[in-house]
């Protein structure tokens, strides 16, 4: 049962479900869905630009696609389509996400859009089919269903000439609309990082450090040497792998509103760019970005607005007028589209711009076919007939067929680091010198997959004698062995070293320096 409270002579419904109604169905000025519309469409052209010379060979039957429903037994569940009609896809993709950046006619453009892409990207699921082509695809799904075309948009600039409106200057004097779309997609990003977590949370080796060790030493994604650089730090991973779990799970439930979530977005944007920085990943992090200007509601358009306004009045005289040269691009592609259909006696009433976009959008994609054809990047058209396969090198043959061979057990290390301290199971300060009490942890990383090992990390003078010897059983589940000495007074201040050893065969050496202590400095003085 609802209840309801009075307050100036208004009746204001308090209940659970009035404010159930109240966050998906309040009217609102649609700035944050628009801001999500550009840069999203931003992303897919990362995506579909540089592909869109490849349309033959990942997407057609031309080429070799992968289509993910073969994995599950349904080889023919979406049809594969020839290399020309590929090609036509690829480039109607591309266009449709260029107009539904600027805003001309936005809702065909994002739904077109939602529907190639999530097409073409069931067909290539080794490439194409990522983490953010599957955010992307439902963000491009409710995009279709909102009007974020309603505002900074050529749709909008063209609805105000035909109904002969002046540009709003007020926040109430631009169109609303239900905010359920712009919740759906809060709500979506939400999700995504509660699930990561879950899934993290069932990762021991991601707690551990060591994923995020082995895949910031490699250049999986793309080069990343801030990450290389963080790897001679392993136990700071283990700390930021605890504060991002523990932000994903805050995130679906405090960044709603407030500090909480100028916070979790401020860290969501620190997360994204450091994933970048550290693991070489690029479309992942602006996707996520994109879906946080979901967040941003009316009352924040307004208040950067006259933020900007204060700015632009003390700084705004130099750069400015190439600002408004980008901003106004969407006015100029309808002021020119307008005058040159002019002529004709047509005008861009709604009916007569989506017979514009259809045309406009068969000539592209013809044309781009023709392009493609002419192109011949396969080689197929040449005035030799198709291009013949080259003979592999012998020896490439002799050693693709010679079987797997026997890692070397120099091969099974990853790293050898000495230091005093620990944390998370990972060495917090790697370092060389020790003092009389000090503990001296040395410890091994191995690199998966290997089997079970027998390690020792035997003590050696600076002669290289044999000083005591540690040895340990690893077994193929670890990744790491620790071994510890400490630096008594049965160790005479000097050089040694530590030995790793598996078997018979020496691995690696470290050597450290073990200080006097205060006691003896001041008998060596004194003498």
């Amino acid at each position: 049962m609802t209840t309801t409270s009075h307050h100036a002579g208004n009746e204001i419904p308090s209940g659970l479900r009035a404010r159930i109604g109240k966050f998906f169905f309040a009217e609102e000025t649609s700035f944050g869905l628009a801001l999500v519309r550009i840069v999203i469409c931003i992303a897919c052209l990362l995506v579909t630009v540089p592909r869109w010379i490849h349309s033959r060979e990942l997407y057609s039957s031309d080429g070799a696609p992968t289509p993910l429903a073969l994995n599950y037994g349904y080889a023919d569940l979406l049809p594969i389509p020839s290399g020309g009609l590929a090609v036509a896809l690829m480039t109607i993709l591309t266009f449709c996400c260029t107009t539904a950046c600027i805003g001309w006619c936005t809702r065909a453009s994002l739904a077109i859009s939602a529907v190639l892409y999530t097409y073409l990207n069931l067909l290539d699921s080794i490439s194409t089919m990522t983490k953010y082509s599957v955010i992307t695809s439902h963000v491009l799904f409710l995009l279709a269903f909102s009007h974020c075309g309603a505002v900074w948009s050529v749709d909008a600039w063209l609805r105000r000439r035909r109904l002969g409106l002046p540009q709003p200057t007020s926040l109430a004097e631009h169109p609303k609309f239900a905010a359920w779309p712009r919740r759906l997609i809060q709500i979506l990003i939400g999700v995504v990082y509660f699930g990561a977590s879950v899934t993290k949370l069932h990762t021991p080796a991601y707690f551990s450090g060591d994923q995020l060790w082995h895949w910031m030493i490699t250049n999986v994604n793309n080069a990343n040497p801030v990450g290389e650089w963080m790897t001679l730090y392993p136990a700071s991973l283990v700390g930021f792998a605890y504060l991002c779990v523990i932000w994903e799970i805050l995130f679906l439930f405090v960044s709603w509103r407030g500090w909480s979530r100028v916070c979790m977005l401020t860290m969501g944007v620190g997360f994204h760019v450091m994933t970048t920085l550290t693991l070489g990943l690029y479309l992942f992090p602006i996707t996520c970005i994109a879906t946080y200007f979901a967040f941003v509601n009316s009352e924040d358009v307004v208040a950067a607005a006259a933020r900007w306004r204060r700015w632009n009045r003390r700084h705004g005289e130099t750069w400015l007028p190439r600002f408004n040269a980008v901003t106004r691009l969407p006015r100029v592609l309808a002021v020119w589209a307008t005058t040159a259909l002019r002529p004709a006696g047509l005008r861009l009433t709604p009916a007569g711009s989506l017979g514009v976009f259809g045309m406009l959008l068969t000539v592209v994609s013809v044309g781009a076919v023709e392009v493609e054809y002419r192109l011949d990047i396969y080689g197929e058209r040449g005035p030799n007939g198709p291009l013949a396969l080259k003979e592999i090198d012998p020896k490439v043959v002799k050693q693709m067929f010679a079987g797997s061979k026997r890692l070397r057990e120099y091969d099974k290390l990853l790293a050898f680091d000495i230091g005093s301290s620990m944390f998370g199971g990972m060495i917090t300060g790697v370092r060389d010198t020790f003092q009389y009490g000090d503990s001296i942890i040395a410890q091994c990383s191995l690199s998966p997959p290997h089997e079970d090992m027998w390690l020792e990390c035997n003590l050696h003078d600076a002669n290289n004698v044999l000083i005591d010897r540690v040895g340990q059983i690893v077994v193929r589940s670890q990744l790491r062995g620790n071994f510890l000495y400490r630096a008594c007074d049965a160790l005479d201040p000097g050089t040694y070293f530590l030995v790793l050893r598996t078997g018979t065969q020496e691995l690696t050496r470290r050597k450290i320096e073990i200080l006097p202590s205060d006691e003896a400095r001041c008998r060596i003085n004194a003498n």
